[in-house]
């Protein structure tokens, strides 16, 4: 039976209730899906109110992330963990059987030891980070979680070579599950429409491409969804979606044929 890895956004403006309700739906009318989801807006609040405001690290590329030292992953996990739970609590409530993994018990990663970064227009080295390129997946607590029954919510908190907790990007988490567990679509619910031509205009919305043109669209993805544009590429899926939380039902929208539908023709037939 197919499996579907869902990333659900965890900056502002996303509709985590309205996503879920329609999950809900999907995973008891038969779909097995796996649910991965942001923190950044809940870890930034954290943040704000015990004095300790998140920072951002912005590398040449272009690509931002969470400046993780060894203050903010204990704020990180604490984030991770409670909206896991709250996350996991509200599925359980619309009926699925569902099972929190907010510790770093599904992805491994190495450590990045050090960071080449922009501050102030120029080039540093931060060597205090505690984030992660990931470097594997418990796929058997995956299928045996899915194979029961029960659906999975992943948070992006992942084991280092130390043992040591670490951020990671949580597209990327999505798009590593869905890649390893051989998943039918990845599906990126977040606060935007999709791939935009032009940020600002509703109208550029670019509606799909094959991933063998992935170069081509590549130059248009600006900020976080360079890594969403990215996770295409490591998941490797049939089908990789990148469409808005925002509107009624998204995953059934998103399914639909809505936001900007990434194909990879190279994917057998039998795993689409």
């Amino acid at each position: 039976m197919a499996i579907h890895v869902l990333k659900l956004g965890g900056g502002a403006g996303n509709d985590h209730t309205a996503t879920l309700k329609n999950l809900a739906t999907r995973i008891q009318s038969g779909e097995r899906w796996v649910l991965v989801h942001g923190v950044s807006e809940a870890a930034n609040k954290l943040g704000e109110d015990v004095g300790y405001p998140a920072q951002t690290l912005t590398t040449q590329g272009g690509h931002s992330s969470r400046y993780t030292d060894a203050r903010t992953i204990e704020i990180f996990g604490q984030a991770v963990g409670g909206l896991n739970q709250l996350m996991t609590a509200q599925l359980v409530s619309y009926g699925v059987n569902a099972v929190g993994l907010g510790g770093p018990n599904i992805i491994r990663a190495h450590r990045k030891t050090a960071i080449r970064a922009i501050r102030d227009g120029r080039q540093i080295i931060v060597r205090d980070d505690h984030t992660g390129s990931i470097s594997g997946v418990n796929t058997t607590v995956l299928h045996l979680l899915l194979d029961a029954g029960i659906t999975p919510v992943v948070a992006p908190l992942a084991m280092g070579d130390e043992y040591e907790r670490l951020n990671v990007d949580g597209d990327l988490v999505a798009a590593n599950i869905a890649h390893a567990i051989e998943a039918d679509a990845l599906v990126i619910l977040s606060n935007i429409p999709g791939l935009m031509r032009d940020i600002n205009d509703a109208g550029s919305l670019v509606t799909g491409f094959p991933l063998s043109e992935y170069e081509r669209f590549e130059p248009l993805a600006g900020g976080r969804m360079k890594k969403k544009l990215m996770a295409a590429q490591v998941a490797q899926v049939g089908r990789t979606i990148l469409a808005d939380s925002r509107v009624e039902n998204p995953l059934d929208a998103a399914l639909a044929g809505g936001g900007t539908q990434i194909t990879n023709q190279e994917v057998e037939p039998q795993r689409r």
